[in-house]
């Protein structure tokens, strides 16, 4: 499985207030999931070296302030919303042995301290913890099998996702749209499980429609913010660049494609937040906050007005 860069959120350090509280609890529930204390070696090795530049785990806060939101005990919402983040951490692993990529989070990549094959292996680690998580939601056991229904669908959405883009790499130059429903399809549906995780284990399958068309419009335009930033390095790679939502705005004779790219995000952020606006209990709060955050990166890349 692979997945997408990290945009601006993902840089923050685990430390970042004001989340260090609830990410020292997200690092330390990630570090049990996949840690088995009889086993030394470079597996394990690699999962600390892997988890000393964890990310800001966007997902996580945003799965553990849904499930909080709907009711869920702190401990049930933070397996609930750390299902996501391994699997995100695993699509990242595992991304940067197709990429090459020698870095990830300002510090060498797993494949690259090792080899490939230990990343392959400790992807393949992440995939199964997430799934060895759900045995910690044994108080909403009558709820498990839809939600592992709903993990699988969008691990293998993901996959779908990605391998989309190999294929307009591989064609003829995609179209702007061709672009963005890749970027959608690679980076939303671990986005939306965030969401969608905590509303089935609470019973809340009406909402799942709207939770995921939000989590979608969100992670289009989280993916056109890192395609903006890694515009320069993108064009150096051909599958990168066939794929890149600023390239293919300028392919299709856009004078002004940076103007063209900051109306785009903010209409879908509008509508990310009004999806979001209409989930139960409030719920959708985080992500509207996260869409504001992310509108005002957009402004920032692009060189725009707020």
């Amino acid at each position: 499985m692979t997945g997408l860069t990290s945009p601006i959120v993902e840089r923050h350090s685990v430390e970042d207030v004001p989340y260090a509280s609830l990410n020292h609890d997200i690092h330390t529930t990630l570090t049990q999931a996949l840690k088995d204390d009889d086993r030394q070696g470079m597996i394990r090795d690699a999962i600390n070296h892997h988890l000393t530049a964890a990310g800001g785990y966007l997902r996580a806060r945003l799965g553990y302030h849904t499930g909080r939101a709907l009711g869920l005990a702190h401990e049930q919402a933070l397996i609930c919303a750390c299902i996501s983040e391994l699997l995100h951490n695993a699509s990242l692993i595992h991304d940067d042995v197709l990429d090459h990529d020698s870095m990830r989070r300002g510090q060498r990549s797993v494949w690259r301290v090792w080899n490939e094959g230990v990343a392959i292996c400790l992807g393949d680690l992440f995939i199964s913890a997430a799934y060895g998580l759900m045995s910690g939601l044994s108080p909403h056991a009558e709820r498990l099998p839809v939600l592992l229904s709903c993990v699988h669908y969008h691990v293998q959405t993901t996959i779908h996702g990605q391998a989309e883009c190999f294929s307009l790499a591989m064609g003829p130059e995609p179209d702007f749209e061709q672009c963005s429903q890749a970027a959608c399809g690679k980076s939303g549906p671990l986005f939306a499980l965030s969401l969608e995780a905590p509303l089935l284990l609470t019973g809340h399958e009406s909402a799942i429609h709207n939770a995921r068309e939000a989590a979608l419009t969100f992670a289009t335009i989280y993916q056109l913010i890192d395609d903006i930033e890694d515009f320069d390095s993108d064009m150096t790679d051909q599958q990168q660049g066939a794929c890149n939502m600023l390239h293919a705005l300028g392919n299709r004779g856009d004078a002004t494609p940076m103007a063209s790219a900051l109306d785009y995000g903010r209409h879908h952020l509008n509508r990310t937040r009004q999806l979001a606006g209409t989930l139960p209990d409030g719920c959708g709060q985080a992500l509207i906050e996260e869409a504001h955050r992310l509108e005002e990166k957009l402004i920032s890349v692009t060189g725009g007005r707020s």
